[in-house]
């Protein structure tokens, strides 16, 4: 019994590390990004992050600018808000539908030797969304390229399907793309459910009081009535 407890707290612990790994696929401490967090209705939380190096000088001063400066971080936020709001106007014209950047929110915190200045906003109707799939193809492909990595996340339970351009790393459910490196006017990034439930053919009603239902029911009895004429005719024709 002892045993079967400790082989299965050691399959739990892995399986939360596993988890905890996913979640911060592409979030190193070092890295600054543009991360975006999918949800299964086309919503999704974006996250604008700028990394310092606290283990050089120059680094921890720039950071340390931010935590002791509210002004400094207001007018981070601003920044980003302009550029991402921007980039829904022009998303909103050529996708056909209106997405628009909201709750926006500046916070400093430190990770490891880095210090991060990270700006976070809703971003509603980011997305294309069905029941089976997300598809993210703006605001890229309005000409939003930021300075900066793009780490996308599938919503919760989804799997990557597509993606283009080729990403720098891809996970079951992330993807990280470089538009300094890479074309973003294809931009295109698919999630899928892989518990939805696929299409199936189904068969359509018959119309009420008749119509093309009730000429269908005259040619069913007709068949009916001359399949067994026929098979009379030929058993005869075989006695002959």
């Amino acid at each position: 019994m002892r045993r079967a407890l400790a082989a299965l707290a050691v399959v739990t612990l892995c399986l939360s590390v596993a988890v905890g790994v996913g979640a911060a696929a592409h979030e190193e401490p070092e890295r600054s990004l543009l991360g975006i967090e999918l949800e299964a209705d086309g919503n999704a939380t974006v996250y604008y992050v700028n990394a310092f190096d606290l283990s050089a000088e120059e680094g921890r001063t720039a950071y340390e600018s931010y935590t002791d400066n509210e002004s400094r971080r207001a007018a981070f936020r601003a920044a980003v808000v302009a550029e991402l709001r921007g980039a829904a106007e022009n998303a909103s014209e050529e996708a056909g539908w209106e997405t628009r950047v909201h709750n926006v929110s500046v916070r400093t915190y430190e990770q490891g030797d880095y210090g991060r200045v990270e700006v976070r906003a809703d971003w509603q109707n980011l997305a294309y969304a069905d029941r089976r799939k997300v598809i993210v193809a703006q605001p890229f492909r309005a000409g939003y390229e930021p300075n900066r990595e793009v780490a996308v996340h599938g919503p919760e339970g989804y799997r990557r399907n597509r993606t283009a351009p080729s990403p720098l790393r891809a996970r079951q459910n992330s993807v990280l793309l470089n538009p300094m490196t890479s074309d973003f006017s294809g931009f295109f990034a698919e999630f899928v459910d892989p518990d939805a439930p696929t299409a199936t053919p189904t068969e359509t009603p018959t119309p009420a009081g008749g119509g093309g239902g009730g000429t269908t029911l005259v040619l069913q009895a007709l068949l009916l009535a001359v399949i067994p004429a026929a098979l009379v005719v030929l058993a005869i024709r075989r006695r002959e």
